[in-house]
């Protein structure tokens, strides 16, 4: 992304350039002490966002929001003898790991990779979209709602939407790369390149494809909750059992 263009959060947050982004999460680092909780709301809801925009880009690696976000401390890392403060998060699993603020402001993937985590997507949209259909239809009220699995609410088909969990979609992805022995690199052929007026990447290998699905399927758990959720809300309950789990047809 080049530095002169916004940074813009799935939390509404944003900066007219990277490095505004980075110089906000940077001065955001320095006003804790070492171990301390982030524990201010607007700060946990922007590192929140922050990290689901480093998973949506950066597809070389599991997802860090893992099982959902406890929360965020500062860290002293040491690597290759050199000393340096960063953000970690605490899952709510317990489980740990630390992430890069401006490789996640800057929001940059291997085309390739980012090509095959959307052709991915396409791949299993049409058997999504019919499980969604099929759930209202068998656990609806006679209005057609269901109950959001983190508010408890009764949404409409309209006003709802699937979230994976406690899987995320990205980590899915990333074990069938490991699966497949591609952690380095996505082969040339599985995929289509990039080219004018491609609207999203699609499987060209189609072997690879069935293998795709066949693995989607056997890892794949989603939950009904209300598009209005914010992303820390979906993170935060991304453990919590699902009473009425989405299945596929």
């Amino acid at each position: 992304m080049p530095r002169g263009k916004p940074v813009i959060l799935s939390n509404g947050s944003e900066w007219s350039t990277r490095q505004a982004a980075e110089d906000y999460f940077r001065d955001l680092r320095d006003r804790y002490p070492l171990e301390t909780v982030i524990d201010e709301p607007q700060d946990h809801d922007d590192l929140c966002a922050l990290l689901e925009r480093y998973d949506a880009a950066i597809y070389d690696g599991p997802s860090k929001i893992g099982c959902g976000v406890s929360h965020f401390v500062t860290r002293q890392n040491e690597v290759h003898g050199g000393k340096s403060i960063g953000f970690w998060v605490i899952r709510s699993d317990g489980t740990e790991t630390d992430f890069s603020f401006p490789t996640a402001v800057a929001g940059r993937s291997k085309d390739r990779d980012a090509g095959f985590v959307v052709a991915c997507r396409e791949s299993v949209y049409e058997i999504i979209s019919l499980a969604k259909k099929n759930h209202f239809a068998a656990f609806g009220n006679q209005s057609g709602h269901v109950r959001c699995e983190v508010t408890d609410e009764l949404v409409s088909a309209f006003d709802a939407k699937l979230d994976y969990a406690p899987t995320s979609f990205g980590d899915i992805v990333w074990e069938f790369r490991k699966v497949e022995g591609w952690e380095a690199a996505i082969p040339p052929g599985i995929v289509s390149p990039s080219s004018d007026a491609q609207l999203s990447a699609i499987f060209t290998d189609i072997d690879a494809l069935a293998r795709f699905r066949v693995f989607h399927a056997s890892r794949c758990q989603m939950r009904i909750v209300a598009k209005s959720l914010k992303p820390t809300q979906l993170l935060a309950t991304r453990s919590n059992a699902v009473r009425q789990p989405v299945r596929l047809p």
